[in-house]
């Protein structure tokens, strides 16, 4: 499929999604905005990928929102409907069906660019990059789930710092917060994470969905008796699960398990 606004690879079981309008800082418009939903999907279909990272190109992960959107909801201009789009979940809803989802922090990342990848599983950031949850200083409000997200990745008190001021986060406060999982060399960000989306996409693909659902589902169940009987339930199912037979068979034998195209 071609794209405007992204560039897409596969790197054995790692789908790669890069934001790709550097002369915009990676802004988001309404076409990148469908096209990175677009071809997530499309990863989440395919069963030769197992992990997705997504990174910009240039300079910044994304600039936010494209400013000439605002400008145009100001002047009271009419977006248009987009029933492709309408089709899709709100984004954090999305990813949390989504397979495990890197993202590759590697510039600066401000308003959208970075409540976006709060709703991923892991976040990664480059030494030199700079994050902002920049809404108030702009005169805006925040969105995409971060008002909720935020305060699960940092606590409430730094999520309240970081919303109030609206100023620039350095990769060493971000790690230091819990915002962003590692920080690496700028030159070997994108190496890093794919590595890690690697070490994931090696694991069966039932197995996590079902811990990424359990995960995100028990974050804030306080009923341990639900927890473990869920968490029972689909470890009976895994015992029956070719994969998990598959490693029985790797252990005896003394081999790496094989988990992918199995009948």
């Amino acid at each position: 499929m071609g794209y405007e606004t992204i560039l897409v690879k596969k790197i054995d079981r790692v789908g790669i999604i890069t934001l790709n309008r550097p002369d915009f800082l990676n802004a988001f418009n309404h076409t990148l905005n469908r096209e990175l939903r677009l071809q997530v999907r499309d990863f989440n279909n395919d069963p030769a990928v197992g992990a997705i990272v997504i990174t910009g190109a240039g300079r910044a992960f994304s600039s936010g929102a494209d400013v000439s959107n605002f400008e145009a909801t100001v002047r009271g201009e009419l977006r248009q409907t987009d029933d492709e789009m309408a089709a899709f979940p709100k984004w954090p809803v999305f990813m949390k069906e989504s397979k495990p989802t890197i993202c590759a922090i590697n510039g600066y990342a401000i308003g959208m660019g970075i409540t976006l990848p709060l709703g991923c599983d892991i976040r990664l950031m480059s030494l030199s990059a700079k994050l902002s949850f920049r809404f108030a200083y702009i005169g805006l409000t925040p969105e995409f789930g971060s008002t909720k997200l935020l305060s699960q990745a940092v606590g409430m008190s730094k999520a309240m710092e970081f919303m109030l001021t609206g100023r620039f986060i350095g990769s060493d406060e971000a790690l230091e917060s819990g915002l962003v999982n590692h920080i690496f060399p700028d030159d070997q960000l994108l190496d890093k994470a794919i590595e890690l989306a690697a070490s994931i996409a090696f694991n069966p693909e039932w197995q996590l969905s079902q811990i990424k659902r359990m995960m995100r589902d028990h974050l804030h169940n306080d009923d341990m008796d639900q927890v473990m009987d869920i968490e029972s339930k689909f470890f009976s199912e895994s015992q029956q699960t070719l994969a998990h037979k598959e490693f029985l068979s790797s252990f005896r034998e003394k081999r790496m398990p094989n988990y992918h195209n199995l009948t």
